[in-house]
């Protein structure tokens, strides 16, 4: 019994095709194939829309436009000698 709903669902739907097919390739005779290309093309992108904006994803960068390297920091700069070096350095004597 609890099958019935989506088994009664889908013979509805297949009358409801059988019902209008004939007319709407009627009005699609020589742009069948067009039409399924183009629709396909819109299901594509859609798909690929979700897919990658979806719920659940968290994009970064290299994600959204994969071409483009990490940023890559530069070093710190090392730090460069006292011009004055004071290591060898004795105060002169009085």
């Amino acid at each position: 019994m609890q099958n019935l709903g989506p088994a009664l669902m889908a013979l509805m739907l297949l009358v409801l095709v059988a019902f209008l097919a004939p007319n709407i390739l009627a009005l699609n005779r020589g742009k069948i194939l067009r039409n399924i290309a183009i629709w396909l093309a819109i299901f594509l992108a859609l798909a690929l829309l979700y897919q990658n904006f979806g719920p659940g994803r968290s994009m970064t960068a290299t994600q959204l436009w994969p071409f483009t390297s990490p940023r890559q920091d530069a070093p710190p700069p090392t730090p460069m000698a006292p011009v004055h070096d004071k290591s060898n350095f004795t105060p002169p004597k009085e």
